[in-house]
């Protein structure tokens, strides 16, 4: 049926377009590569064009070569490089991609083409979002960046690194744009673009390395560059000069850059970097400084984190220029708050708000103009939270305080060890003895032996767990994630300096001075200048009795209540030990049952065990036995240990590497899915590359199997009722960096002294009935569906998840999704100790 144009608003024409459209991601999403999805761009662009070899009667004749080459040289490089992805596509494919193609309206196509084409890219860049590693900007960044830039007519682009182009589409007409893309196809869908905003004939973009080719031949009136973040330049690579020798993207850039557009009145270049180059040191910490002398830096300005689609780091904008509107000051703003939030997932740059704050060029609490002086007093740090600071009248933490570094442990040798875990985090309870610690064998370099009373300090994550360690003449080793001070105890009460760390004006401080967002932590340089007030020692001490006083009391009402609940465990353990007496007997039956089978076989075939169950999955018979083994095994352990079984919420905690668990867990159950049913564990890249592996959770594995096993046979028993169809289930963990108010939108209950990991577990499957409600989820018996189960998982699910948090609120569900692989997603965050 065709559509009429009078009959909906050129919006909904635009969207009614792109979702037919949008029915080929499921044809081409059966191929083996997500990438295979920009196809839809290219084929959208050459139809709407007239470019391809396309007979509606015959479909299967199309082969998607150009009509001809030589009168279409713009689509030819293009086609090139799309030409293996077409090659992976089935015939059935193809002419399911053509019949939905052809039922477009060509002449509505082609009226609202541009905006078509941007909705298409963004739904494959959302869909793409995890996988994705090219330089993705969203529009109001780029928008953002052309506002501050404030071109004169005519003016000369060079973009560098150039991504899609979007600072090329962005334009307005009579700039001359020089881009450069390394990736092909990102070239390619950047060329596309271009032409679906007409501006591919007017600029030029170029398949180029923007290291190895840059351009310096010209003058230019603006420089802009997105590049790939912390991108390590090769050796060869490296850029030297006299001042020096730079192997990052970002210090390559600018002096690049600035070298490019020396002769050049007029001439800027604005960067968006993450907000590390801010605050590093090294080589980019003297280029900062030569670039603070020379009045080289005109902006600095902080944006929200998690607005790219492919990271959540947060990211700055830095405008550098010949000559700035304010010799020996820096603009810096505070836009981390400019946003809004159109879904729980995503945020949106409030651009035109910002716009409005540089224009206006007004001191506020958003903006301030800091002066050389005062960059030079904080080490040539330009993290702009920390100029944003209230004066505060009191003593600095060097004025009662000093670092003690301790010895280097030797390696080999058995300490008591203290890592961030074992500190306190409880004014009432702040006191830590050697007594209190496992000796352990030293295997890391980076412990310092400590011999004396101090006050600990984790300077990594979002909390500092301040700890006053009381020396007995027991060494302990503490781990560089630590930072061990002596106090002046005749200035200084230690309980009462650890109360004032959770003091509000000390806790503002803290923020400021924190560094990093996946994962945070507070420099010594910083924590040295943390302003505390301090009273006479008289009033100190009157404070700290009223803490000593209320802890008492706290432990007192602490005791009645585990009075009153040992007659539940009592009951508790009688029931798991009756229980265990119950299940003991079949289990060593099941056991000794494998064995006689295994003999069995044996004399059948001595090698049975290599026979395999499933050749793609290579699961063996041997494979078999072993789970059928584990199962019986977890069973009896459960058993065995006391409450296991009888309470979801009652549970003993441990340190967990949680990665290495997730890694077995999966492994594991991989072996046990049906043919038909794929399971993936997919680590995000800031998991990897800013926390380097090491998510070290307060859990309890078997607690953690049950939850995830739950979450497991619930896609296998209600999502996955077609077994004839291909079903995926991935599950995710990636830094959750959103604060107290994102947080709950999710229906996380968080606390912003913690660091948290998010894992998300989604299905390809059948959806959560329609009304069906987190509530409905996490109800007791609540049941859903045909199945006739009796509605405990979810239940239990979130009592495991809210005893691993404290008691707060933890899980969230998301179903019916559309234009997404996935149907169902179930998540949950945990915090990082």
């Amino acid at each position: 049926m065709q559509m009429n144009k009078s009959d909906y608003s050129r919006k909904e024409l635009i969207g009614r377009i792109g979702n037919h459209i949008w029915q080929c991601a499921s044809v081409i999403r059966n191929t083996r590569s997500n990438t295979n999805l920009y196809l839809l761009l290219y084929i959208l662009s050459a139809y709407k064009d007239g470019v391809l070899n396309f007979s509606p009667r015959n479909y299967s004749d199309w082969s998607f070569n150009l009509k001809n080459e030589d009168e279409n040289l713009f689509y030819r490089d293009i086609q090139k490089i799309f030409h293996p992805l077409f090659e992976s596509l089935h015939e059935r494919q193809i002419e399911e991609i053509l019949h939905i193609i052809n039922g477009i309206d060509l002449e509505q196509l082609i009226d609202n083409f541009k905006e078509v084409f941007e909705f298409v890219l963004n739904k494959i860049i959302d869909f793409d979002r995890k996988y994705s590693n090219v330089s993705i900007n969203p529009e109001e960044i780029s928008k953002l960046i052309i506002g501050l830039a404030d071109l004169p007519k005519f003016s000369n682009v060079y973009n560098p690194f150039a991504g899609f182009a979007s600072f090329g589409v962005y334009l307005e007409e009579g700039h001359m744009y020089y881009g450069q893309e390394i990736n092909p196809n990102t070239w390619a869908i950047g060329q596309l673009r271009l032409k679906a905003h007409l501006n591919c004939f007017t600029h030029r973009y170029s398949l180029a390395d923007s290291i190895e080719n840059w351009n310096d031949f010209q003058d230019f009136d603006l420089i802009v560059a997105s590049p790939p973040m912390r991108l390590q330049l090769k050796k060869h690579q490296s850029h030297n000069s006299i001042y020096t020798n730079h192997r990052t993207i970002e210090g390559f850039l600018v002096e690049k850059g600035m070298e490019t557009l020396r002769y050049s009145n007029n001439g800027q270049l604005i960067v968006v970097f993450p907000l590390s180059f801010l605050f590093s040191g090294g080589a980019e910490g003297k280029l900062k400084k030569r670039l603070v002398d020379k009045n080289l830096i005109d902006t600095i300005i902080t944006l929200p984190s998690g607005l790219l689609s492919n990271t959540v780091i947060p990211i700055c904008v830095i405008v550098f220029k010949n000559h700035i509107k304010r010799p020996g000051f820096v603009k810096m703003i505070d836009g981390s708050s400019f946003y809004y939030k159109d879904n729980p997932k995503t945020k949106t740059l409030k651009y035109k708000d910002l716009l409005m704050l540089i224009k206006d060029d007004v001191e506020t609490e958003f903006l301030r103009y800091v002066s050389i002086k005062e960059i030079y007093e904080n080490d040539f740090d330009l993290s702009v939270s920390r100029y944003f600071l209230e004066d505060l009248v009191g003593s600095k933490l060097t004025s009662f305080a000093q670092i003690i570094r301790g010895t280097r442990a030797p390696m080999n040798e058995s300490f008591k060890q203290v890592q961030i875990r074992d500190l306190k985090d409880d004014v009432f309870d702040s006191v830590l003895r050697s007594i209190e610690l496992d000796s352990k064998i030293v295997k890391r370099g980076t412990f310092r032996i400590i011999s004396e009373s101090c006050l600990l300090i984790a300077n990594k994550w979002n909390t500092l767990k301040p700890t006053y360690f009381k020396f007995t003449g027991e060494s302990i080793a503490i781990s560089q994630n630590i930072t061990a001070l002596k106090l002046n105890e005749d200035i200084v009460h230690p309980i009462y300096l650890i109360n004032e760390f959770s003091s509000e004006y000390v806790e503002n401080q803290v923020d400021s001075y924190r560094v990093g967002s996946v994962q945070p932590m507070l420099r010594t340089k910083d924590l040295k200048n943390i302003v505390f007030r301090i009273p006479d020692m008289k009033e100190q001490v009157a404070k700290v009795s009223g803490i000593i006083e209320l802890s008492e009391r706290l432990k007192k009402i602490e005791s009645e209540k585990e009075s009153l609940l040992t007659g539940i465990k009592k009951v508790e353990t009688e029931s798991s030990t009756s229980l265990s007496h119950i299940l003991g007997k079949p289990l060593l039956s099941i056991g000794s049952s494998l064995e006689i089978i295994k003999n069995a076989l044996t004399k059948i075939d001595p090698k049975w065990e290599k026979h395999y169950l499933s050749q793609s999955r290579e699961f063996t018979l041997s494979d078999a036995f072993e789970s059928i083994s584990k199962n019986v095994k977890y069973i009896q352990e459960l058993a065995d240990r006391n409450t296991s079984m009888v309470s979801v919420s009652n549970f003993e905690l441990e340190p967990i590497h949680f990665l290495k668990f997730l890694s077995s867990f999966v492994k594991d159950e991989k072996k046990s899915l049906k043919t038909n049913i794929s399971l993936e564990l997919d680590i995000h890249e800031d998991i990897k590359n800013q926390m380097s592996n090491q998510v070290i959770i307060n859990g309890n594995i078997q607690k953690l199997r049950i939850l995830l096993l739950n979450l497991l046979d619930n896609a296998k028993n209600h999502a996955f009722n077609e077994n004839d169809i291909a079903h995926k289930i991935n599950i995710e963990i990636l830094p959750f960096t959103g604060n107290a108010k994102e947080a709950s939108i999710l229906n996380y209950d968080i606390d912003d002294k913690k660091s948290y990991v998010e894992v998300r577990v989604s299905n390809t499957g059948k959806s959560f009935p329609k009304d069906f409600k987190l509530e409905d989820y996490v109800r007791k018996n609540f049941a859903a569906g045909s199945t006739g189960n009796n509605g405990l998982g979810g239940y239990e699910v979130n009592e495991i998840l809210k005893t691993l948090n404290s008691g707060k609120n933890a899980l969230n569900i998301i179903s019916n999704i559309p234009d997404s692989e996935y149907c169902t997603v179930v998540s949950f965050i945990l915090p990082i100790i």
